[in-house]
């Protein structure tokens, strides 16, 4: 790829964004750091300061009383009444940018977020996916072909060619998975895209999507707070996991639930050491268990 293909462009918002998204940065600052000045709409979206008086004005009218000038500071402050009007306030949408900036995923100049508290993520080795071999994957899925691959499954010694049917992807949290029909085992599998050596040639698929029950059948997979916890500890949990009397119901795809699962240890036995530090327990796992085992043994 020649080299001047790779060199970033300088984002021109003022004309990509109109004042809708200028409203939101406005809401999102005053919601997370309490205030606001025009230089940070100026500088951010490279309007003028005409302009951003009048998204200002309009701010107000759309959330009257959900911000004051500070002639001393010069800064619009968000009031002790103010309630987001454009922007959720939820803490995981700001983490999520959060930690897109801290790893380098996620542009400043992409993100509404301004001050950053001192911050650093634990990075796991994460397995190395050519680019070449994802290309043809997504376009496999996107022209509906099938694909013949050599793969390495930690199953057999050396790498096998198999012509597979792919419909979708899927990170288990550690691994992005392609999830396909597997014409030699005549089933739906998951595959490592890691461990994806090679495309060798590609051809028309005839199977249909929507055949993978497991893939677009949901089930619930319920938590509670695990035994022997203090009423105090209890009560946290509940807390922390913003749990409704007393359980938390989470919609899982029927192919993801092993990775749910394992993910969260859930089903670890329960004098493992393991679980030591693990606060919640799963409550239907008799009634889903028979997914961790056709996922475990294919």
């Amino acid at each position: 790829m020649p080299d001047e293909l790779l060199v970033e462009a300088p984002p021109v918002r003022s004309a990509r964004w109109g004042q809708e998204r200028r409203l939101e940065f406005i809401d999102f600052r005053l919601l997370w750091e309490g205030r606001i000045n025009r230089g940070e709409l100026v500088e951010f979206f490279g309007t003028s300061i005409q302009q951003t008086s009048l998204d200002l004005a309009r701010y107000m009218e759309i959330a009257p009383g959900n911000l004051e000038y500070d002639k001393r500071e010069k800064v619009y402050r968000a009031t002790n009444t103010f309630k987001p009007k454009l922007t959720p306030a939820d803490s995981q949408s700001f983490l999520n940018h959060l930690v897109g900036v801290t790893t380098g995923t996620l542009s400043p100049s992409l993100s509404f977020v301004g001050w950053r508290p001192p911050c650093d993520i634990v990075q796991f080795p994460m397995r190395a996916i050519r680019p070449e071999i994802l290309m043809q994957i997504l376009w496999a899925i996107r022209d509906e072909e099938d694909i013949e691959i050599a793969y390495q499954s930690m199953r057999r010694p050396t790498p096998s060619r198999r012509w597979l049917a792919p419909h979708s992807i899927a990170f288990d949290g550690t691994r992005w998975h392609m999830r396909a029909w597997c014409h030699e085992n005549a089933d739906f599998r998951d595959f490592v895209l890691a461990r994806i050596q090679y495309v060798h040639e590609s051809r028309k698929s005839e199977i249909d999507p929507l055949s993978d029950l497991r893939w677009h059948t949901y089930t619930t997979v319920i938590l509670r707070p695990r035994g022997g916890l203090t009423d105090q500890q209890r009560q946290a949990v509940e807390v922390e996991f913003g749990m409704k009397n007393g359980v938390l119901q989470v919609p899982v795809r029927e192919a993801l639930v092993f990775y749910f699962v394992r993910q969260l240890q859930l089903d670890r036995d329960a004098g493992s050491s393991a679980l030591r530090g693990q606060p919640i327990e799963w409550v239907n796992e008799k009634e889903l268990n028979h997914l961790l085992l056709e996922a475990a043994h294919p």
